[in-house]
């Protein structure tokens, strides 16, 4: 076969050390799965099979992003959806454009992160489409030529790698421009209100500090953005009254928890907190733990004596 003219000028790309590249920005363990069949596949430069099946892997994990990132009724519910004549369910652009950015519309995202969304959905449309004739082999339409395999597959793993990135960077740069309000959100709710969790564990408490350590995007749906934050409550626990404290009945014991908070906000003003609604909660688990170690010890002591 002739060396294909178009990719004579193809800067040359390791292809299969790119695709094992992206395997941790697979986004399920399924898609996780199809990326590694697709990087193994590439290191077999000897396969005259080669772009078949690393073009059967990549549908798979593609389609199953789709699946799995955008629900039917989910991209249906979007206010940017609008159906396609002679569709029943969403196309392509949508929903990989769910997948990317949820409910936001695109110029929405492109003014809160600087990312270009259609573009990016557009290109990846490209790449599949040039991935489908290589689906299914036939004599005639196999591609031996490792270059022009290789110039095939940097096409399409270019794209999806700036889909990918993009999808993780849009979260980060709308999380980021809110981190400073959700952190003194946090850090308000944790020392004006009391805690439940904390207040089952001693006659009073008081606390001490509150140390936020990440904020994340957790989720994007056709209505809603959720925010967590997680990080650490520095308590003092209070047993017995003062007078018992200044008498030695009673106790003080500082100790530290994880705690989380989570913010539902709608998707069309992902910044403004007033609307949010808010979950939290502190995670007291070692504090039993701690007790029940304490008990074992008691046993054993008590056996061995």
């Amino acid at each position: 076969m002739t060396a294909n003219t178009d990719v004579a000028d193809v800067p040359k790309v390791d292809v299969a050390r790119l695709a094992h590249s992206m395997i941790d920005l697979a986004p399920t363990n399924f898609t996780r799965d199809a990326m590694v069949g697709a990087a193994l596949v590439l290191d077999t430069r000897e396969n005259p099979l080669r772009l078949n099946l690393f073009a059967s892997a990549i549908r798979i994990f593609l389609d199953h992003m789709m699946d799995a990132l955008a629900p039917q009724e989910e991209v249906e519910a979007c206010r940017w959806f609008r159906p396609v004549e002679g569709q029943e369910k969403p196309v392509r652009n949508a929903r990989l454009t769910y997948a990317l950015i949820g409910g936001f519309a695109a110029e929405q995202v492109e003014e809160l992160t600087g990312i270009e969304v259609k573009p990016l959905i557009a290109e990846v449309i490209a790449a599949y489409g040039k991935l489908n004739k290589h689906v299914h082999g036939r004599e005639e339409t196999i591609v031996r030529d490792v270059d022009e395999q290789d110039a095939v597959v940097d096409t399409v793993l270019s794209a999806l790698v700036e889909l990918l990135e993009a999808q993780r960077d849009c979260r980060s740069e709308i999380v980021d421009a809110i981190a400073d309000s959700l952190q003194s959100e946090a850090v308000e709710k944790f020392t004006t209100e009391t805690v439940d969790d904390i207040d089952m564990l001693a006659t009073h408490h008081t606390i001490d500090w509150v140390g936020i350590d990440e904020r994340a995007v957790v989720g994007i749906t056709a209505r809603e953005v959720e925010y967590e934050i997680t990080g650490l409550i520095g308590v003092t626990l209070l047993y017995g009254s003062g007078g018992d404290r200044a008498r030695g009945d009673g106790a003080e014991i500082g100790d530290e928890f994880p705690i989380s908070m989570r913010f539902k906000v709608p998707i069309e003003a992902p910044h403004d907190l007033e609307r949010a609604e808010i979950t939290s909660g502190v995670d007291t688990s070692a504090w039993f733990d701690n007790d029940d170690d304490n008990d074992d010890n008691d046993d054993r002591d008590t056996e061995a004596f």
